[in-house]
C-alpha cells in the first residue's frame, strides 16, 4: 500500500513539473499524504510529503500558497537537519539552506570540539555530496582530504590516508 501511495505522489508531482498542476490541487493529493502519515512515516516518505506541499504552494495562488509552503519548509527544514542529501539541491537553494560543504564543515568543527568519529564521517559524506553534486571545487576537496586524514590519525585506515594523498594531486595527475 505504502509503495501504491508513494507512486501516486510521485506520479502527481511529476505531473506538476510538466505543468499540470490538477494532481497536486485536488483532494485526493491530501488524502494520500494523511494515509502515508497515518504510520510512522520514513525520511522518503517525508520528502515525498514535503515535495507535494511546494509543488501545491507552487501551484496555488500568492494569497492560497503560504499554508503548503510552511509545511513543506517545515518539512525540508527536518529532512536537512537529518541529512542535508534527503533535500534536493534546487530546493535547498530554495529555502537558502547550507549547502552539503557548509554542513560538512560544521561537522569537522564538532569533531575538532568533541572527537566524535561520527562527526567525522558526517563531516566525509557531505564533502562527498558535495563533490558529487557541484564537481568539488578546491575548497571542498582540500577540506575532504583533510577530514581524510584525520579520520587515518584516528583509525589507521590506509585507504584514507591514500585518498587524500590523490586529492591533493592537481587534477591532471589524479589516477581517478
Amino acid at each position: 500500500m505504502k509503495e501504491r501511495i508513494l507512486a501516486d505522489l510521485d506520479d502527481r508531482i511529476a505531473r506538476h513539473l510538466d505543468g499540470d498542476s490538477s494532481g497536486v490541487l485536488d483532494r485526493r493529493a491530501l488524502e494520500l499524504v494523511s494515509e502515508l502519515t497515518d504510520a510512522a512515516p520514513d525520511a522518503g516518505a517525508l520528502a515525498r510529503v514535503a515535495a507535494l506541499h511546494l509543488c501545491r504552494s507552487e501551484a496555488l495562488p500568492p494569497e492560497g500558497s503560504g499554508t503548503d509552503r510552511r509545511l513543506a519548509y517545515a518539512l525540508y527544514t527536518k529532512l536537512h537537519a537529518v541529512d542535508p542529501r534527503l533535500v534536493p539541491p534546487q530546493v535547498r537553494e530554495f529555502f537558502d539552506f547550507p549547502a552539503p560543504h557548509d554542513d560538512g564543515v560544521a561537522r569537522l568543527r564538532e569533531y575538532e570540539e568533541s572527537g566524535r568519529l561520527s562527526h567525522l564521517e558526517r563531516a566525509i559524506s557531505l564533502f562527498r555530496q558535495e563533490m558529487l553534486e557541484d564537481g568539488g571545487d578546491q575548497e571542498v576537496v582540500s577540506d575532504l582530504a583533510a577530514a581524510l586524514r584525520l579520520r587515518y590519525e584516528r583509525t589507521g585506515q590506509q585507504t584514507d590516508l591514500d585518498e587524500a594523498t590523490e586529492l591533493t594531486r592537481p587534477r591532471r595527475d589524479r589516477t581517478h
